[in-house]
């Protein structure tokens, strides 16, 4: 991809693309090395400007393959539009039906701001560099305490249990084993972990069984904010959280179901044993749950840094 501009870098094409993109920039590019934050939108020119102008961020896949070979640290400035909007009255954020946040704001639309990352390799001249202008801001993203978020996810490298299929020597039948390993993944942070949880528990004690969405009608109570889990970015880590979530449910809910039951006497007459039931967890992984594939991560043609300019 030619660049003329630092303005001419392509902007991830959602939030999905956003994350795979900076999980394979980590993970492995190996850029550890990071530092962020969010610019006002019509700051943004002059920002990535200032950027370009300090570091190497526009460079091709070969001259980043160059600066290695020269021992100089490769990198890259991710922009994306995070929909952050700050109210100049109390900056209360609010977040969406699908967890992006959006913060109420003035009608002029005024102030929004744009969120940025910059990654680096091992290298002279990176963020690793003591003699660089932000080495006191740079982070590692392996480290304890400069993990990347954005929004309700953290990049970590963690550990899973990998399947494989192998041939059993004694009955000659393939034999699923587990492996341990370990990679990089996104998985919710542990504080929206816990509200969801607690989400989960009032939409019980409120005896909201609830409904899932339909092509007019928003879902809601437990079966709709368990479908809304459903539909967020499938990484691993994200993956075993939502079934957790569900299995959370499950248990929260047998002790209410015959409750709910028997405010719902005409619902249990139609329904039978099905009354208030919620998705086995079988179905759940089989139908609902796809394991995440690489995703195409611009848009063709890209959107671009200078079409967020205003």
């Amino acid at each position: 991809m030619s660049i003329q501009s630092a303005l001419d870098l392509p902007i991830p094409r959602n939030l999905t693309a956003l994350l795979q993109h900076l999980q394979r920039l980590v993970g492995r590019e190996q850029h550890r090395y990071w530092c962020g934050g969010t610019v006002p939108v019509q700051k943004l020119g002059a920002f990535v400007t200032k950027m370009h102008d300090r570091y190497p961020i526009a460079r091709t896949m070969r001259g980043r393959s160059y600066d290695r070979r020269r021992g100089r640290a490769p990198m890259h400035l991710v922009v994306y539009p995070l929909e952050f909007r700050w109210c100049a009255d109390s900056g209360t954020r609010t977040r969406t039906q699908k967890g992006t946040p959006r913060v109420r704001t003035a009608a002029s639309g005024e102030d929004q701001r744009v969120a940025w990352w910059i990654l680096a390799g091992e290298g002279v001249g990176g963020l690793h560099d003591a003699s660089v202008p932000d080495a006191h801001i740079s982070r590692d993203a392996m480290s304890a305490d400069g993990h990347i978020t954005v929004l309700d996810y953290v990049l970590l490298y963690a550990h899973k249990r990998q399947p494989n299929s192998v041939l059993d020597s004694r009955t000659g039948q393939p034999r699923r084993i587990y492996k341990d390993c370990s990679t990089w993944t996104w998985k919710l942070r542990s504080e929206v972990l816990a509200e969801l949880r607690n989400e989960i528990d009032e939409c019980c004690a409120r005896l909201e069984y609830g409904s899932e969405s339909s092509s007019d009608r928003r879902g809601w109570g437990l079966r709709g904010m368990l479908e809304s889990q459903r539909s967020r970015p499938l990484f691993s880590g994200v993956r075993t959280q939502v079934l957790d979530l569900h299995r959370h449910a499950r248990d929260a809910w047998e002790s209410r179901r015959p409750l709910w039951c028997a405010l719902h006497p005409d619902l249990l007459h139609r329904y039978g044993e099905f009354a208030g039931a919620l998705k086995p967890i079988k179905t759940i992984v089989s139908d609902d749950l796809p394991k995440m594939t690489r995703t195409q991560i611009y848009d063709q043609p890209p959107h671009r840094i200078r079409d967020l300019l205003v």
